[in-house]
């Protein structure tokens, strides 16, 4: 006979003398221990021998979920799968499968630290403000309205960490998905200004003649280290930004046109960056 919702709530956890076995449909069938626990089962022949497997138990997986893993079992058979074997596969899958927290420091070591000049503070960002809250959870698990509850909170309070956190987080799933760890980009379609209502400013306030000479002065008496010094003022004085200055080298400069060429792969556009000074 059929099995029905009915008679399983009525004989589940209904204690007997031994184990009794009652088939279903479709070569499915119930295992009941004398403590009265429902195990469904598929049973089927493959290379010639009778084997079964168990499929779940009752009331955790329902009558309906049994029956529809059953037929997905059965027409992995057809195709030469053992469905022993595939469930064994697919549990260990489970068990290795890579965590938010693992693929991060995976993406960040193998691709951040060669290709990305700012890697230190993405790894900060993200132990600050990503790892805590989902990273213990399976990196192919993650859904889109978790990622969105860390992004619209932080766009609260900060919206270009919240811009950080959302650009690195795509690059992060896109570099998973390529190496078959994660089945789809949930954030593939989410834009910073458009979800996020992260919002670019721009303004064209430049120090006046005053300030700057009010902070030439702070950081002449500052008792930062007298290289830090120079630093700052070179800043200052070609209006530049802080790592193209720490990574130009003595051949950028010609001293006699007093020009300062940046390098293609050390300014941000890609392009050659020339900075004039007279003196």
């Amino acid at each position: 006979m059929a099995l029905t919702d009915a008679w399983l709530k009525a004989n589940n956890g209904k204690q007997r003398e031994k184990t009794e076995e009652l088939a279903d449909r479709d070569s499915m069938s119930i295992r009941m221990s004398p403590r009265g626990k429902i195990t469904y089962q598929l049973r089927y022949r493959y290379d010639g021998k009778f084997q079964r497997v168990d499929i779940g138990s009752y009331p955790l997986m329902s009558l309906k979920d049994a029956r529809i893993e059953t037929q997905r079992l059965r027409a992995l058979l057809e195709q030469g799968f053992n469905p022993r074997t595939t469930k064994q596969v697919e549990k260990q899958a489970i068990i290795e499968a890579d965590t938010i927290n693992t693929l991060f420091y995976k993406w960040y070591e193998s691709y951040c630290v060669d290709n990305k000049k700012g890697h230190v503070e993405i790894r900060r960002t993200f132990e600050l403000y990503v790892l805590p809250k989902i990273g213990n959870l399976p990196a192919n698990k993650v859904t889109l309205h978790e990622w969105l509850f860390i992004l619209e909170s932080k766009a609260k309070e900060s919206e270009s960490i919240a811009s950080r956190i959302l650009t690195n987080s795509k690059q992060m799933i896109k570099w998973a998905i390529k190496r078959k760890v994660i089945d789809t980009n949930v954030l593939a379609d989410i834009n910073a200004c458009d979800d996020l209502n992260v919002k670019k400013h721009t303004t064209d306030r430049v120090l006046s003649d005053d300030e700057i000479r009010l902070v030439w002065l702070a950081i002449e008496k500052s008792r930062i280290a007298y290289k830090n010094k120079i630093f700052i003022k070179l800043c200052l004085i070609y209006g530049c930004r802080n790592g193209e200055l720490r990574l130009s080298e003595k051949s950028h400069f010609d001293f006699d046109k007093k020009i300062w060429s940046v390098p293609p792969e050390n300014h941000k556009i890609g392009a050659c960056k020339l900075n004039c000074v007279n003196v």
